[in-house]
């Protein structure tokens, strides 16, 4: 992989742009290398890729952050090389996950760096820096560009781009640092794209200005300057999920504080003193759960209720369907039926009727009716599956004090942690690969417009991938126990549920209530730990603001004439099904891609559990094989610009 040279930016061949080079880009890359031999009709390509960050980490994954922040995935289970498990068009070879990069090339860097030091001392189940991640990234960018050069040469842009001009026969990129790029096609890539605060976050925020209070609106933990925050303050915090996690961290043992082990094993804070009070609320009032602390041999349950048939045969193949009142539903008895499959293979003891009876009557049964079986065939409560109180533990549930409060919250999340521990609940595993499946069955929803324009804006982001996160995307359980020690220290108070916060200014505060508990909580600081939702039309993105601007891409809009206005707003980048960019007018741009979190696109997972066949994988060796007929296709076999 290369610097490109001053005024050398043009090499013969079809040529491709990716814009980002994080972990997106080297999927992509790899599956276009794959592809090479039998799509490149003998010529060779240039990618160049454009970051200001360094290439494989990209921005999230950028080494230059603190080593205190973790992935939270277990060593073991992440990957962006294929293996023999994936099922697409091109051809697969086994490459290398993060465990296996760790005990053939981590551990043999030298012992007095940073990551080679935590490569010794990390296995399979353990939860990497994010530093460490990054240079896993790095490691598999640099194989895939070495695997490349048969076919292609690779060029690194250490720079953002700023505009894109596409043309029938080409693009043309701009850079910051003045490099204009002459290519075939475009792939943008730049996984989260740069927030503005939102209108009701700038209100906030000038009301809080003109109170003298601190308020700091969503964003990404790591970029936040957290010197704000005095020693000793009160400061409340609304969220209580990954981005919650990470802040914690950052101003508690990133501001010199230690834990310790006592004698009876259990976790103690040691407080620097440079400590703010943190008050944390969200809608569950608990953090989200920690990810499963086991291995589990499976096998995953296949899924039965929340197919794309099942769905046709539920509804029909054409009919908009709601996600809480049609899919909901499948979505939980598909849940349950993975949950019900695993504890009566791997623990028949603890059932008191033979699975085919269950099975047979599971599938027969009623909503209402599914409780009554499941306490019929399952004797332990805790071996039961209900979806409705692990989403909402606090529901219903009023104490006389925060103290109480305090000792329940501290109470769920010890049980939690011991769950996730214990292999004997590995039904829980089941779940969560239940999920990672009812995932990919609502990409291909969305992707297939399938979902009311209500439900698509907001159950989507809302409902569903806040469920989805709470269950299957929590932090490591050693977070977990921090917490519990920071709340046994008095540095982190517990809120409750629903909790609402308004702006005082007569006061000076923001308050802080929950129907949890009694009182309120007040302080000189409010913190939005949540991650910013994507808003494609605020963003300060140069190049998304320039193609905007001028209509060449648009902002994913659904008609909607039960909504006020009419229509429904995304926030997310309009594209078709094969990623190509749509216009303001509707029409495609058949050299401009986009894919990520912040596109209207199917919403994958930027890395893999290997040998789970993951759609990271196949959407990658799809989209490679139409870049590979966007660069080497004469313009009248593309789309047509602007054509719907």
């Amino acid at each position: 992989m290369s610097a490109p040279a001053p005024h050398s930016r043009f090499l013969p061949g079809p040529s491709l742009c990716v814009v980002g080079a994080g972990p997106t880009a080297i999927g992509v890359l790899e599956r276009l290398v794959a592809n090479a031999p039998a799509l490149s009709g003998g010529a060779r390509l240039t990618v160049h890729l454009v970051d200001p960050h360094p290439a494989g980490g990209g921005r999230v994954w950028r080494a230059a952050q603190p080593d205190l922040l973790w992935a939270n995935s277990l060593v073991g289970d992440v990957t962006v090389l294929p293996d023999r498990s994936v099922v697409v068009e091109g051809p697969v070879t086994d490459g290398s996950t993060l465990w296996q990069w760790v005990q053939d090339v981590g551990r043999g860097l030298p012992a007095d760096s940073a990551v080679g030091r935590e490569a010794r001392r990390l296995g399979p189940a353990s939860f990497p820096s994010r530093p460490l991640v990054s240079a896993y990234l790095a490691w598999a960018l640099d194989r895939v560009v070495a695997d490349a050069a048969p076919w292609a040469d690779v060029l690194v842009h250490r720079t953002r781009a700023v505009d894109v001009d596409d043309r029938p026969d080409g693009a043309t990129v701009h850079l910051a640092d003045g490099v204009v790029l002459d290519v075939d096609a475009v792939l943008l890539a730049q996984g989260h794209l740069d927030a503005a605060p939102t209108p009701a976050e700038r209100r906030t925020a000038a009301r809080a200005a003109a109170a003298g209070l601190t308020y700091l609106p969503t964003a990404y933990t790591a970029d936040v300057d957290l010197s704000v925050l005095a020693p000793g303050e009160d400061v409340l915090v609304r969220g209580a999920g990954l981005a919650f996690v990470d802040l914690v961290v950052l101003l508690t043992s990133g501001r010199g504080g230690a834990f310790e082990r006592t004698g009876e094993g259990r976790l103690r804070y040691l407080p620097s003193g440079r400590e703010p009070v943190l008050h944390v609320g969200s809608r569950r009032g608990v953090p989200y759960r920690p990810k499963l602390g086991y291995p589990w041999a499976g096998p995953p349950v296949p899924l039965r209720f929340f197919t794309p048939a099942a769905v046709d045969a539920a509804f029909g193949p054409a009919r908009q369907l709601d996600l809480r009142a049609d899919l909901a539903p499948l979505i939980t008895r598909e849940l349950g039926w993975a949950h019900y499959t695993e504890l009566f293979r791997a623990f028949p003891e603890r059932t008191a009727l033979p699975w085919a009876e269950f099975a047979e009557r599971y599938v027969a049964a009623g909503p209402a009716e599914l409780a009554r079986l499941a306490a019929e065939a399952v004797p332990d409560p805790a071996d039961r599956f209900d979806l409705a109180a692990l989403d909402r533990p606090l529901a219903g549930v009023r104490f006389d004090d925060s103290h109480e409060l305090q000792e329940w919250v501290r109470g769920h999340v010890r049980q939690s942690l011991d769950r996730a521990a214990d292999p004997r609940h590995s039904a829980d595993s089941a779940v969560f690969l239940a999920l990672l499946q009812c995932h990919g069955t609502l990409a291909a929803l969305v992707t297939g417009r399938r979902l009311t324009p209500r439900s698509e804006c907001e159950d989507l982001s809302g409902w569903w991938m806040n469920l989805f996160s709470y269950l299957a995307s929590g932090p490591p359980g050693p977070r977990l126990e921090e917490l519990l020690a920071l709340s046994e220290a008095g540095v982190l108070r517990f809120l409750g549920a629903d909790v609402e916060v308004v702006l005082d200014e007569r006061a000076g505060v923001f308050r802080a209530v929950s129907p949890s508990a009694p009182g309120a909580v007040e302080a000189r600081a409010l913190v939005e730990a949540r991650i910013p939702e994507p808003d494609v039309s605020a963003t300060p993105d140069a190049l998304v603001t320039a193609l905007l601007a001028r209509g060449a891409a648009a902002e994913r809009v659904l008609a909607d004439p039960a909504a006020p206005a009419g229509h429904r707003r995304t926030g997310r980048l309009d594209v078709d099904p094969s990623l190509r960019v749509r216009t303001a007018t509707g029409g495609v741009r058949p050299r401009l891609f986009a894919v990520g979190f912040w596109t209207a696109g199917a919403q994958v997972a930027a890395f893999a559990r290997p040998r789970t066949n993951a759609p990271f994988f196949r959407q990658n060796d799809a989209l490679a094989r139409t870049l590979w007929s966007a660069v080497t296709e004469p313009a009248a076999a593309l789309p047509v610009a602007g054509a719907a």
